[in-house]
């Protein structure tokens, strides 16, 4: 006997937009050198590795509406597309993480981890592409 369990559409939409619809976003670089960081970690043991200097900003912004693709079969937030560029001097860093803010309550979202760790020259740029959605 086989038992299967498919998630609406309507469903994956109430989810998405109750979790991130009109909410904020804050997408950070943090070097973490010998910390022993993960995504369980908190977002204030985050911020205390964050960046700073060097004309070092984190990426806020405020999460637009998204729609269900069916050919991903996912709700699907806008893709948040953010550009760093160092000044000032270099920039080091092994991770990004990004934060959610609902009210007075922010979470750790996710993180993603940079092998080897990323030297970002006075000057250079790069740009990172964050898709946050909901499946089954």
């Amino acid at each position: 006997m086989a038992i299967t369990t498919t998630i609406s559409q309507a469903e994956l939409a109430r989810v998405g937009v109750t979790a991130y619809q009109g909410k904020t976003y804050r997408i950070c670089l943090a070097y973490r050198n010998t910390a022993t960081l993960t995504a369980n970690s908190t977002v204030a043991e985050w911020d205390a590795v964050k960046l700073y200097g060097n004309g070092y900003e984190s990426a806020t912004g405020t999460i637009a509406a998204g729609s269900y693709n069916t050919t991903t079969a996912r709700y699907e937030l806008p893709q948040i597309a953010v550009t760093f560029t160092a000044s000032g001097g270099n920039w080091i860093y092994d991770t990004l993480y990004v934060v959610i803010t609902d009210g007075s309550t922010s979470t750790l979202h996710s993180i993603v981890v940079e092998n080897p760790t990323v030297t970002l020259v006075d000057g250079g740029s790069i740009t990172y592409r964050v898709v946050l959605n909901t499946n089954d």
